[in-house]
């Protein structure tokens, strides 16, 4: 009976690390990708796969390898006008430093960088814009709640 109960444990702890080092970021490349986002468990590999997007439009960005993740949220806009013209969000290596990679020269004089957040939250690089979080459906069925009791109490 122990037996199985240690077995049950040592791979419920075995889970439960798995689920609180990994890290889910938000990915898209496009202005009109990034209007609904696909979900990733960040990885080498993705990180990886987010440098080589910024490496098409920047300087010196280095491949990396490292179990440390953080969300990645760049947008730029044409220096003429707020148009969205490039837009990335992903996982990235901490190390990548994405807010501080120079433009190529070919993209530096028509482009400026709107927005560029690296976060280390669950689900953290989304734009939230008109987007109520599922925090504010928790405090007003708390507070519903609360008035229910206090009336039927």
């Amino acid at each position: 009976m122990y037996n199985k109960v240690l077995i049950v444990s040592v791979l419920l702890a075995f889970m439960c690390v798995q689920f609180a080092t990994s890290l889910t970021c938000y990915t898209c490349v496009t202005p009109n990708d990034c209007r609904s986002p696909k979900k990733v468990t960040c990885t080498n590999a993705a990180a990886n796969e987010t440098s080589q997007y910024l490496n098409v439009y920047h300087q010196n960005v280095r491949n990396l390898t490292s179990l440390r993740f953080d969300c990645l949220a760049l947008k730029y806009t044409f220096a003429s006008n707020t148009t969205a013209t490039h837009q990335l969000h992903g996982c990235i290596h901490p190390d990548v430093a994405p807010c501080s990679l120079s433009l190529r020269p070919e993209y530096s004089y028509n482009w400026r960088r709107s927005t560029c957040n690296v976060c280390s939250g669950n689900k953290c690089n989304k734009n939230p814009a008109g987007k109520m979080s599922s925090s504010v459906y928790t405090i007003a069925a708390t507070a519903i709640g609360l008035m229910l009791a206090k009336i039927y109490a």
